[in-house]
Parts: structure tokens; C-alpha cells; sequence
């Protein structure tokens, strides 16, 4: 098969969507289909300067695919992200190649808890996003998920709204999952659950993955604790506004860092102690399977894909969403019981080792390729195979001869 993935972030793998979508089709790759990517950089400047990235993005996509068939060597597949897949799949439906849309969290039901932050009083959408977001983003979303040839998701809650809310049937969406290299239990293979005083947050520092929580949470906790840090790691803002968040007293013990490449990586997850996620809304994070790989004692919120993984008691502690009162209850017991932290972060690893490495990951997207792609290929041929409709030949004749 030949298959473009197209997302609309940075070639270099450095987040989670282009971490989770290059790993996976490297081991694609290796089982001998051909994978070409195209991303936010190949977008021309010129086009991107006419009618903003937005549109352009995926007027790009369609280019490269048509450019493709043109040369003769057309995709059979094409995976695009969620919010760039509406043109796409309007103009490819029922054509060469199929079109699979890959959601990382599904944009209505981020909307909907957005708003529902702005109901608590919290940081919620401006009202030029409010009155822009739903026809420039939300309903082109919803289009695509409908009318794509198969869909991806990352969680059973976005599994079940394109179910029951959008129609799609069961066998066309598959739920997909990030794996962790073992290069991190290797990392981590001299854990001995000692120390209880490093929590790391590894992510994106913004609104979804639950700051605004993990701040106060923090807070009360380095109060109470005088030994405790927090290690910020891959937070995508420089260290400044990271530790702007904090009160000034407590700022010092806040380590903001990005690391360079997945041995440092790796490194930084062998280094803590307890493993803090406290999102408001997900995919499934990739940075929760290399914690559990790395064998860390986890907490982190009972919704998307974290209750998806985490066996609440037996691989980490679930905490409802926007609590950071339970964050520290959590995180005070785990630190002060060895035998604990042991108990969690060693049934994690192996959970981990078992079902979330990057074969395993791959495995289910490759399945889903193929399966797609056969069902496509006999659409196409029962399509070709049915002439159009023409009268018999006795009649054929009926009407206005031509001179």
C-alpha cells in the first residue's frame, strides 16, 4: 500500500501527534508498505500567505494526492487529522484513495467541555472563538468524521460519541493507541521506589492537560512538603511563563526542561518519582505509556483514554477532573508509602511491556489499513462493473434523427 498521513504540525518529531503518528508507521514501513507524510512545512508560503494555513493546509493535501495519481503512482490511503480532513474527504469520497480521518481527541466534545469550563467559572472560550469556531472548525469536523471512509480515535469515549452521536457503525472506527519505546523501562530498569519527592508533568503546558489544576495541586503540596519538586518536562513555552504560574517562594523547585531526543527522554522519566497528569480532556497521551513503561506510580483523571489504561488501584490512582484537593490527597499518599509506589509503578511496567509498545500500537493501525483498503478496492470494481443504463436496442433508435 502506498499511504500519506498528513497532520498539520511540524515534520520533527517533537510532539505528541507527530511522535504518535511516526512511530507507528516506521514499524509500517518495516512490513513493506510505503509511507509518505506531509505536514505543516509543506505547505507553499504562497498559499499559506493567499488564503491562511487553515485552508491551505488541506487544499495542499488534495494537491499532493491529485499530483500523485497524475504521475501514476497513486496513494491508496490517505490519514488525515481531524480538523484539516473536511475538504479532503468531500473531494476524494468514493475515489481513489480512501480516506481515513484520525481524531486525537474529538473536537466536539473538546468544544462542549470548554464551555462547560466557562459555565464553572473557569477559563473558557472568547467570544470571537465562540462565534467563529463552530462553522470554521466544529462542523467541518463532523462532516468529515461522517462521511470519512474509516476513522480513528484514541479513546472509548470519542469511540462511542461517533457511534451513538454521529452514526457511524462500529466496524468503521477503530480505536488506536500511542506505544513507548522500551528504551524507557530500560532507563528506569534500577528503579527501586526509594525516593517519593520528583513528581513529573510531561506535556504541553495548556489549558487541556489540567494546569490550571496542577498548579494549585503543586502549590499545597511543596507547601506541606519542603523536599518536594516538580519537573516540567516538554512543556512547549519557555521556562518564564512556566514559572509564572507559581508563587514566588516555590518557583525554584520547579524544573522546566525539553529534552533533546528519546534517550533524554527517557532519561528524565527514570530520574522521577511519581508520574502527574491531571487533563481535562485527551486522546489518549503518549506520555502516559512511557511513565508506565518507565514503571512510574501514576495519577492522573478518570476520563479519555487515562481510564481507558489505567486500571484505577492496581496501575495508578484516578482522581476526578478539576480536583486539585484529590491531586494532592493522592500524590501525599503515594509519597509516603514506599511499598505503594512500588506496587503501582511495577504493575504499570508490565501492562506496558505486555500491550502498549510501539508493535503492538502499529499492529492495529496496519490491520485497519488493510482491512479499509480491501473494501475500498471492491467498491471501486462493483462501481466499474455497472454500465450505465441504456435502452434496449430496439429502441434505441426513438427519437429526432440527426441530419
Amino acid at each position: 500500500m502506498r499511504i500519506l498521513v498528513a497532520q498539520q504540525v511540524p515534520r520533527a518529531r517533537n510532539g505528541g501527534m507527530s511522535r504518535i503518528m511516526g512511530f507507528v508507521h516506521d514499524r509500517i514501513v518495516a512490513a513493506g508498505h510505503e509511507v509518505d507524510y506531509f505536514c505543516a512545512d509543506d505547505v507553499p508560503e504562497s498559499w499559506a500567505g493567499a488564503w491562511g494555513r487553515r485552508v491551505a493546509f488541506p487544499m495542499a493535501i488534495r494537491s499532493r494526492v491529485l499530483s500523485a495519481e497524475r504521475s501514476g503512482r497513486p496513494y491508496d490511503i490517505v490519514n488525515v487529522h481531524e480538523p484539516s480532513a473536511a475538504p479532503v474527504v468531500v473531494s476524494r469520497r468514493g475515489t481513489r484513495p480512501a480516506v481515513i480521518v484520525t481524531s486525537h481527541g474529538l473536537e466536539r466534545r473538546a468544544w462542549e467541555l470548554a464551555k462547560a469550563e466557562a459555565r464553572l467559572g473557569r477559563i473558557g472560550p472568547a467570544w470571537r472563538t465562540r462565534l467563529t469556531y463552530p462553522a470554521s472548525s466544529l462542523w467541518p469536523s463532523e462532516a468529515a468524521l461522517r462521511l470519512a471512509d474509516h476513522v480513528f480515535c484514541l479513546n472509548d469515549e470519542d469511540r462511542n460519541h461517533l457511534i451513538c452521536k454521529l452514526g457511524r457503525s462500529a466496524t468503521s472506527v477503530t480505536r488506536i493507541f500511542p506505544g513507548a519505546d522500551d528504551l524507557y523501562a530500560r532507563a528506569a530498569a534500577r528503579r527501586d521506589y526509594a525516593r517519593g519527592r520528583r513528581i513529573l508533568f510531561a506535556g504541553t503546558w495548556r489549558k487541556n492537560k489540567g494546569v490550571e489544576d496542577l498548579v494549585p495541586a503543586f502549590t499545597a503540596l511543596a507547601t506541606r512538603e519542603p523536599e518536594m519538586v516538580l519537573e516540567v518536562v516538554g512543556a512547549g513555552v519557555p521556562p518564564d511563563y512556566v514559572w509564572a504560574q507559581f508563587p514566588d517562594g516555590l518557583r525554584h523547585r520547579v524544573r522546566v526542561s525539553t529534552p533533546p531526543d528519546e534517550i533524554a527522554m527517557a532519561n528524565a522519566f527514570a530520574s522521577a518519582d511519581l508520574f502527574l497528569l491531571p487533563s481535562l480532556f485527551e486522546g489518549t497521551p503518549l506520555t502516559l505509556m512511557q511513565a508506565m513503561m518507565s514503571g512510574l506510580p501514576i495519577v492522573t483523571t478518570a476520563t479519555c483514554g487515562m481510564k481507558d489504561v489505567i486500571d484505577d488501584r492496581r496501575t495508578g490512582l484516578l482522581v476526578p477532573i478539576r480536583t486539585p484537593e484529590a491531586i494532592v490527597t493522592a500524590i501525599a499518599a503515594l509519597a509516603a508509602d514506599r511499598s505503594r509506589r512500588a506496587e503501582l509503578g511495577r504493575a504499570a511496567k508490565a501492562v506496558a511491556v505486555e500491550r502498549y509498545g510501539w508493535p503492538q500500537a502499529a499492529d492495529v493501525v496496519l490491520h485497519a489499513y488493510e482491512a479499509v483498503n480491501r473494501q475500498h478496492i471492491s467498491r471501486r470494481s462493483l462501481r466499474d462493473s455497472v454500465r450505465p443504463w441504456r435502452l434496449p436496442a430496439p429502441f434505441s433508435s426513438i427519437g429526432p434523427k440527426r441530419p
